[in-house]
């Protein structure tokens, strides 16, 4: 075989492997708050694995509170959220948190999380929600509700 041939050869196998390759999705950011009886939580700038409309999910390791009051929270799972521009909504089947007062730790689940969108940018609003408790001690009360919680995507 001739050896422009052959580099012929190598470049179209080499060309068709690469276009095959599919194409990574933009990730985006967003910006939380909650709110559970006299305590509130917020962060910015948490990555998303994409943006919206398209489902996503928020990297929980990205996610740093800054809590007011004695508290102090953490997401502890990477929840996925799914929009319905029709209706207005995002959802999440489950989210995972962490709260700590005064040294004890205790980690609640919330499930089917909804939120509904404010306006025409990506701001959602949700609440009151109930956050059953999934681990703890005995000072661990079994349920939270979490009064109000917000994201904007960006």
């Amino acid at each position: 075989m001739k050896p422009t041939r052959l580099l012929g050869g190598i470049v179209a196998v080499t060309s068709s492997v690469l276009l095959a390759v599919p194409a990574y999705a933009a990730s985006g950011q967003v910006d939380g708050n909650i709110t559970v009886g006299g305590s509130s939580c917020s962060w910015t700038n948490a990555t998303t694995s994409d943006v919206p409309p398209n489902t996503l999910t928020i990297d929980h390791t990205t996610v740093h509170p800054s809590c007011s009051g004695s508290i102090s929270a953490s997401l502890t799972n990477d929840p996925t959220v799914t929009f319905d521009d029709t209706a207005g909504t995002a959802t999440a089947p489950e989210v995972d948190v962490n709260g700590t007062v005064l040294g004890i730790t205790c980690s609640y689940k919330v499930t089917s999380v909804s939120f509904s969108r404010q306006g025409t940018a990506r701001n959602y609003t949700g609440g009151p929600f109930t956050a059953n408790l999934s681990s703890g001690g005995a000072l661990c009360p079994a349920s939270e509700t979490v009064n109000s919680a917000s994201l904007s995507f960006h």
